[in-house]
């Protein structure tokens, strides 16, 4: 392959590990593909994907009051409520969410698929649920949520504090120190 992605998929792991491994498998499977039949089953990984990922990014407290919530697989619905928590959110990543979407339904069920549009599918997939993470993070979503476990044991304990490093110079940047309670995992955000 001509990009590593195994960078975004490392810290989607930390987040949603059958997430991080149906796109490992897609990416293997990707320099394997030889027939139409390979393309497709990278395609169904792909969304399967992004329908793993929305579930975990959505959460019912993002609905209006009366509105009925959308189904276990419509992710461009989710998708909708998840953007509309970020109002700084880019409208041209909207936007590749719902291309890539829409790339990875096409490759599932086409028949003339090439080689090109299945490796910048799985790419950018990649990325894009790479850099929704961190805008995700950023917001402090995760830790407001009550179904956000800890990465490493699992445990609901996790307390997310906010800094600032001081220097000699003054203040440094801003971060965040992620923690579990029970297993002492840790994990540094630096908010710049």
């Amino acid at each position: 392959m001509k990009y590593k992605i195994n960078n975004y998929i490392k810290d989607i792991k930390v987040y949603h590990e059958l997430v991080a491994r149906k796109l490992m498998l897609a990416q293997r499977q990707l320099r394997r593909a030889t027939t139409i039949e390979k393309h497709q089953q990278i395609g169904i990984l792909v969304r399967d994907s992004w329908i793993e990922f929305t579930r975990k990014l959505f959460s019912l407290n993002l609905l209006p009051v009366g509105t009925t919530p959308p189904g276990t697989a419509d992710v461009k619905t989710m998708l909708s409520y998840i953007f509309g928590q970020w109002p700084n959110c880019s409208e041209k990543l909207k936007k590749q969410c719902e291309i890539l979407l829409a790339l990875a339904n096409e490759i599932q069920h086409r028949t003339s698929i090439d080689e090109i549009s299945t490796e910048w599918c799985v790419v950018n997939t990649a990325m894009a649920m790479a850099l929704l993470l961190e805008l995700d993070s950023q917001s402090n979503q995760f830790a407001n949520r009550r179904y956000y476990q800890c990465p490493n044991c699992g445990s609901p304990s996790l307390s997310v504090t906010k800094d600032r490093e001081v220097d000699y110079d003054g203040p440094g940047p801003e971060f965040e120190n992620w923690e579990c309670n029970d297993c002492d995992w840790e994990h540094f955000i630096y908010l710049g």
